[in-house]
């Protein structure tokens, strides 16, 4: 396993402190916590040219949105934000840690620290403060079943057999659980819980915009197949219920975490080989 060189740890730690931040509600000090990461990105070589501009851009669509959240605007925003999470654009040299098996009869699976999907998460929550929210907090019994149903996720996965009981404790389990927070789990709450699902229960009933949101959160995962989008869509629906017990996209992200952290270190891992 290669950890990334300090300046690109720097810039990764600032970044995730700008994520935590931020969902905290913390917009001043996340942005300086981000600037600073954007920094360090552009001189450690995390951060070429033509992805700053990317970043500059988003930045400033982020702006403009927070200001005045016109559709316009938000679709061009939320269109190059994907385009960051989803590694489409240049200019980014995102770090890979750790690439192989985690268990003999497992995927080979690449272990990267993707900057440009950190930043495309934390861009929208900033973008998203202080943005109308009409759903009130349902309630711990709620978040209680949000939990039983992601435990109920990872037994059907394995009674399907598309993951087996593999338990182990990877050399890399560190740096896989700071990505897998702040650089996968937090992004993805970011867009599919406080972005989608709350902008959707802000104009239908909750129950619909949990299911919604839920079913294309699944339709995320339709290249790992019509499984994994059942499995993800449920995945989904318990990640969006904690949201909607609690409003925090920091716990619905932690509970995403904790799914994902139960499926490493107890199943194969991505999946069997």
């Amino acid at each position: 396993m290669m950890l990334p060189a300090p300046l690109e740890l720097a810039g990764f730690g600032l970044l995730a402190t700008a994520l935590l931040l931020q969902s905290l509600s913390l917009p001043r000090s996340s942005v300086l916590a981000g600037v600073a990461a954007i920094v360090l990105a552009v001189c450690s070589g995390l951060l070429q040219p033509l992805g700053l501009l990317a970043v500059l851009l988003a930045g400033g669509l982020s702006y403009a949105v927070y200001r005045r959240p016109r559709a316009e605007l938000q679709v061009l925003w939320i269109a190059l934000l994907l385009a960051l999470a989803l590694h489409a654009l240049p200019g980014f040299d995102n770090p890979l840690l750790w690439q192989g098996r985690a268990t003999p009869n497992s995927e080979v699976y690449l272990l990267f620290w993707s900057f440009d999907k950190g930043v495309a998460g934390w861009l929208l929550l900033l973008g998203l403060h202080g943005a109308p929210h009409h759903g009130r907090a349902w309630g711990s019994t709620v978040a209680a079943v949000g939990g039983l149903l992601l435990v109920l996720v990872l037994a059907l996965a394995q009674e399907s057999g598309m993951i087996t009981y593999a338990p182990k404790l990877p050399a890399w389990l560190l740096p896989w659980l700071f990505a897998n927070f702040f650089l996968t789990a937090l992004p993805e709450e970011a867009l599919f819980r406080h972005g989608l699902q709350r902008w959707l229960e802000n104009r239908v009933e909750p129950l619909p915009a949990l299911i919604a949101a839920s079913l294309l959160f699944g339709a995320a995962h339709l290249a790992g197949g019509w499984g994994w989008v059942g499995l993800a869509t449920l995945a989904g629906l318990g990640y969006g219920l904690i949201y909607a017990a609690t409003r925090q996209v920091a716990l619905a992200a932690l509970a995403h975490l904790a799914f994902n952290t139960a499926h490493l270190l107890l199943f194969t891992y991505p999946r069997p080989g």
